[in-house]
């Protein structure tokens, strides 16, 4: 036991003192040590396990109160359409997180008979900004269709994603120069057309 000095005209230390000083002298000695992390470490995991107890009660589906309110404005929600795009990624065994469907969805909805969003093969996020993979050949740089989905993306960006200055890439199908970029918005005062590369 260690030995704790009050001082010399110190109160002695009463009882309840004395015993949790003892508690945590033997908590603190060498041969005990494991027993205290053992004990730490089952507590730690009831509370998680109390946490995702809880956790579990308030998801949708549950029978708790609060999801039943949830699951009647979902259906609401179901019953009408609506314009606006909520905004997920790809989800599931083996999908791509990078993968951003709703982009496209957008498109859909500012051209509902895919003269432009047909062109559109892939839309991926790469780290703060998007990259839409078009079926477009090098040669359409700055072209309308090329244009209009580096406008529509940017606008994506800012309404469903939140973006400030979206960043935008159009690119071509692969070739041997691998996939041209056709348009791009890098600030907020770009006007998506690309620079004579050639």
């Amino acid at each position: 036991m260690t030995e704790r000095r009050y001082g010399r005209h110190a109160k002695p230390p009463s009882r309840l003192r004395v015993r949790c000083d003892r508690l945590i002298d033997a908590a603190l000695s060498e041969r005990d040590r494991r027993k205290v992390i053992a004990i730490g470490t089952g507590s730690v995991s009831a509370v998680l396990l109390a946490v995702a107890g809880g956790a579990v009660l308030w998801l949708p589906g549950s029978g708790a109160g609060p999801s039943d309110g949830l699951a009647a404005q979902a259906a609401a929600r179901q019953a009408t359409p609506s314009p606006t795009v909520t905004v997920t990624t790809a989800t599931g065994a083996g999908a791509d997180p990078d993968q951003v469907p709703d982009a496209e969805a957008f498109f859909l909805t500012k051209d509902p008979g895919r003269k432009v969003a047909g062109h559109v093969e892939d839309v991926r996020r790469s780290g703060s900004f998007l990259r839409v993979y078009t079926d477009l050949r090098e040669g359409d740089e700055n072209s309308k269709p090329a244009i209009s989905l580096c406008e529509w993306t940017a606008e994506f960006l800012r309404e469903h994603v939140g973006e400030g200055e979206p960043i935008v890439f159009v690119h071509a199908k692969e070739n041997d120069n691998g996939h041209v970029v056709l348009a791009n918005k890098q600030s907020a005062d770009d006007d998506c057309r690309v620079g004579e590369t050639r």
